[in-house]
């Protein structure tokens, strides 16, 4: 399970982004989650890292980029799904110098009530140093 926190908003109605320790407590139980599946529970923030190799960083891209489209596919079908963040890294396997491109994606499904327009460009809800958005492809 996936699961930041619940969501929070502040005086003005607008999401506050999740602490960062928050964070980092999802992306362990994520990892010790063997479904490998996002969770789209309604008026919580979620986090999923969608992560891809392949034998060049080119073929690594193209890996990560069709996982990537199938889960923003699946998502967007989500009534009150909003991203928050995505944040892309890269490495490289020193053994067999394979690429590993992957996306960390911090998200919200917002209850009725507050969901917001489905359009694809999310405000700056929480934007930090190192951290955009971008779509998919």
């Amino acid at each position: 399970m996936a699961i930041v926190s619940t969501c929070v908003y502040d005086s003005r109605g607008q999401l506050v982004r999740p602490d960062v320790f928050e964070i980092s407590r999802a992306k362990i139980r994520l990892d010790l989650d063997t479904g490998e599946r996002a969770t789209f529970d309604c008026g919580h923030t979620h986090v999923f890292v969608v992560s891809d190799m392949g034998i060049t960083a080119e073929q690594a891209r193209e890996r990560v980029n069709t996982r990537l489209r199938r889960f923003f596919d699946r998502a967007e079908a989500v009534r009150g799904f909003r991203r928050i963040t995505v944040k892309e890294s890269q490495s490289k396997n020193l053994l067999n110098l394979n690429t590993t491109i992957s996306y960390e994606i911090v998200y919200v499904v917002e209850a009725d009530e507050r969901s917001r327009s489905r359009s694809p460009k999310s405000s700056s809800a929480g934007y930090r140093r190192g951290w955009s958005t971008v779509a998919p492809g």
